[in-house]
């Protein structure tokens, strides 16, 4: 009887043991991904600040007198955008290659120094001709950290379902660099020294990204493999982990697979998607200032207004982000916010402000948090819908260059006959979040069909996925 009683028992003990087991995964797998959080998120956190700081600030300068210093003339400062974010865009996929091929805890502290020093030297410039020089060359070098390199970066430690959480807590260190900026702004341009106050500014916040660079040189872990910090079996763990998302976890380029993902259309599709939500964000960047001057008679004071509507976009951008992931829905997220953005900038290019403006300071506040949600859902979608890892650098550089070429047409748009309303501007940016809207929700409805032919048999596995038959697309 006793043994009888001890056979039965078998198969309840080998239940309890293998749910013992999975607890024990899990557990492993929380302080894995805890582990990873405190060695990345500090360091390319305070990478996408200096970028932000060091890229936004001519929109601060403008409000100091940058224009009149300088002698700039006509729409030269609106020039000034457009030739910064023509090397902004060409350049996305050269550095995505060399984060593939170099390591990005190696190619972004680098391009951080630099930058850095960069925006020091722009403090020097006399005229038009050196400070275009100056925006140029950061053009170029801050291609590297407008995320290719820092989402790419993120997919190889993070799966594909932890990605957005990760991508929206450095895309809202943005808007702290725009408070801080807008806080620094206000500070140094009453300030009576020997420079002028865009000065001061620039040498400080170069002064502050290369700080930062050096921060990141020491502490960026190249891989879960290289770093110090991870155990054998937490490295074990990161391995099987990524697997899930890749078919392939080399370090090697493949040439290859970038000429089959450039033929890939849902590719070409994203990239059109980032053109058009890169208008309304190229925009909020670079004439947030100047909208809010709009609604306020001292030019110190606009500002000091940027920093309300950057500090409240933080938050709604981590916490959107946050239920995008638990949620698994990334058009969704993406679609509903841009409603709001594109209906907050039509109303500030129509409606009489002059005699309401709290009315238009509540507009910026709309638009601020919304705009900038599909530049960290996107760039998330787009990562988590391509299997390799050389197909994922050249999408996602694609993808962030069609974005800063955005920052081209933005810059045309605001011209200064327009001023102080900029009505074209504002009604054209509301029409291109319109046209991403109905191509988000195209490419939703495309990846939705696909995994509902996996999940019938009518497709064995997802393209690219052949060992992997239980992926499915993310929508």
């Amino acid at each position: 009887m006793a043994d009888s009683d001890r056979e039965e028992k078998r198969p309840e003990a080998v239940a309890v043991d293998a749910d013992n087991s999975l607890e024990n995964d899990a557990a492993a797998e929380k302080r894995l991904v805890r582990k990873t959080d405190l060695l990345m998120m500090p360091g390319l956190a305070l990478a996408y600040f200096t970028h932000t700081l060091d890229r936004a600030n001519l929109g601060n300068a403008k409000t100091d007198g940058f224009e009149k210093d300088l002698g700039l003339v006509g729409d030269q400062f609106s020039l000034l955008l457009v030739l910064f974010y023509v090397p902004y865009a060409l350049f996305n996929i050269p550095w995505s290659i060399l984060a593939k091929k170099y390591n990005s805890a190696r190619v972004i502290p680098f391009a951080i120094l630099s930058w850095g020093a960069c925006t020091m030297g722009a403090a020097a410039a006399k005229d038009f001709a050196g400070i275009m020089t100056t925006r140029i060359i950061m053009g170029a070098i801050e291609a590297a950290c407008h995320k290719p390199c820092e989402v790419y970066y993120l997919s190889l430690f993070y799966t594909r379902k932890e990605m957005a959480f990760r991508v929206s807590w450095i895309g809202q260190m943005g808007f702290i660099a725009g408070a801080v900026s807008g806080l620094i702004s206000w500070s140094v341009f009453q300030w009576k020294g020997s420079l002028k106050g865009w000065q001061y500014l620039f040498l400080i916040e170069g002064a502050i990204t290369i700080v930062v660079a050096g921060y990141l040189y020491v502490f960026a872990p190249r891989s879960p493999e290289k770093s110090r910090w991870y155990t054998e079996e937490e490295v074990k763990l990161a391995k099987s982990r990524l697997e899930q998302d890749s078919q392939d976890q080399d370090k090697e380029f493949r040439w290859e697979d970038a000429k089959k993902q450039l033929k890939h259309w849902p590719t070409w599709a994203f990239a059109f998607m980032a053109l058009m939500y890169g208008v309304g964000v190229a925009s909020s960047s670079n004439f947030l200032p100047t909208m809010i001057k709009r609604l306020t008679n001292e030019a110190t004071t606009a500002n000091l207004y940027t920093v309300g509507p950057n500090l409240t976009a933080s938050v709604f951008q981590v916490t959107i982000c946050y239920l995008s992931d638990r949620y698994q829905q990334r058009a969704t997220f993406a679609c509903g916010t841009t409603v709001i953005s594109l209906i907050a900038w039509i109303l500030l290019g129509t409606l009489d402000l002059v005699h309401q403006p709290q009315v238009g300071y509540f507009l910026t506040y709309l638009i601020t948090f919304a705009t900038f949600i599909p530049s960290n859902l996107v760039p998330a979608w787009l990562s988590s819908n391509t299997p390799t890892t050389t197909g994922r650098a050249v999408s996602l550089g694609l993808n962030y260059m069609a974005m800063n070429l955005a920052g081209i047409i933005s810059s045309l748009i605001y011209r200064a006959e327009d001023a102080p309303v900029y009505r074209p501007a504002l009604i054209t940016v509301g029409c291109t979040q319109g046209v991403f809207i109905i191509t988000a929700l195209v490419m939703r409805q495309y990846y939705a069909r696909l995994n509902k032919k996996l999940d019938s048999g009518e497709l064995p596995y997802a393209p690219g996925m052949e060992s992997r038959s239980q992926y499915r697309y993310a929508v």
